[in-house]
């Protein structure tokens, strides 16, 4: 009789287990996306002006169309000051009541000395959302001693994925506590949430990014500060391959208005809804399903960026 009523109590916990878990899962995709409505990002953030790292292409551009749209102040940050000067400019025809600011930043420099002085600048105003959205990624996928670039690239990818966000909120942080309100959002990867062969570097910076973010959410959300960590799978940006946007690989711009409405209503998101889909469809997978699906997607990145140099050379 014991064992019976144990089996059935262990068979009902089990079950509660999988309901739970399933409602988790359909809440990230309908909740979030569908159901959840987008909250005031102005009064969230309590200040102004927002500042985005790798502002000029891709995601980072199109948060600051959007935020410029919504009424923020654009204080843009990336290493090309004509590109900066561009982008100022065509934020300013679209969205002339607002004010652009931009520094000039080589990610790729890791002195700490330089980032107090890019912080100095941006600290001049107040800043009510930090957008680390700067990153980087190899040529192709390869395994880490044939990485294109080889020890330079490797340096470059971790040190741009994991110096800014650390010491861009560590710098901002201060007078986001002062004023008990403030936005940071930190550009992840779903690369980051398993090991992925090919990926070495790129994956494992990205999972820094989503455990830096968890670590400050318990350290400062008491304090009315919301962090969120941001995890795209394919959009058609150039860091991306420049590939045909599709169900599941939207535009640069309809993910970033798609990501920006997910403030306040989740804190560790893809950022968009399909491909919210896709990230608990593959974590539901085995692990040893899944790696064939990486590699079979490497090989293909590789073939494909291999091919385009080789065209390039012939050019």
């Amino acid at each position: 009789m014991d064992i019976q009523w144990f089996a059935t109590g262990a068979g009902t916990i089990v079950l509660l287990y999988i309901v739970y878990q399933f409602i988790q899962i359909v809440w990230r995709i309908i909740g979030t996306y569908v159901i959840c409505q987008p909250i005031n990002l102005k009064r969230k953030a309590g200040a102004n002006w927002a500042v985005v790292t790798g502002a000029t292409d891709g995601i980072g551009k199109s948060y600051c169309f959007e935020l410029a749209k919504r009424g923020f102040n654009i204080y843009l940050v990336s290493r090309t000051q004509s590109k900066l000067e561009q982008t100022k400019k065509e934020i300013l025809e679209k969205h002339s009541d607002i004010e652009v600011r931009y520094a000039t930043y080589d990610f790729t420099n890791p002195s700490p000395n330089d980032y107090q002085e890019l912080l100095a600048q941006l600290n001049d105003v107040n800043v009510g959302i930090l957008i680390n959205n700067v990153g980087m990624f190899f040529d192709h996928p390869d395994v880490i001693h044939k990485v294109e670039g080889g020890l330079d690239t490797l340096a470059n990818v971790a040190i741009v994925n994991v110096l800014p966000p650390t010491l861009l909120s560590a710098g901002i942080l201060s007078q986001m506590v002062s004023r008990k309100t403030g936005i940071i959002v930190n550009i992840g990867s779903a690369a980051g949430s398993v090991p992925m062969a090919g990926w070495s570097v790129y994956s494992a910076s990205k999972k820094y990014i989503s455990w830096l973010t968890a670590t400050l959410r318990k350290e400062y959300g008491h304090q009315g500060i919301t962090f969120q960590t941001i995890t795209p799978l394919m959009v058609a940006t150039k860091m991306a391959g420049n590939p045909n946007t599709s169900f599941f690989c939207p535009d640069s711009d309809t993910y970033a208005k798609s990501a920006l409405n997910t403030i306040g209503n989740s804190s560790d998101t893809t950022g968009y809804i399909t491909h919210q889909l896709e990230f608990e469809m593959m974590n539901l997978l085995p692990e040893c399903i899944l790696d064939v699906a990486v590699k079979r997607s490497s090989n293909e990145l590789r073939e494909r960026a291999l091919a385009k140099n080789k065209e390039k050379l012939l050019q």
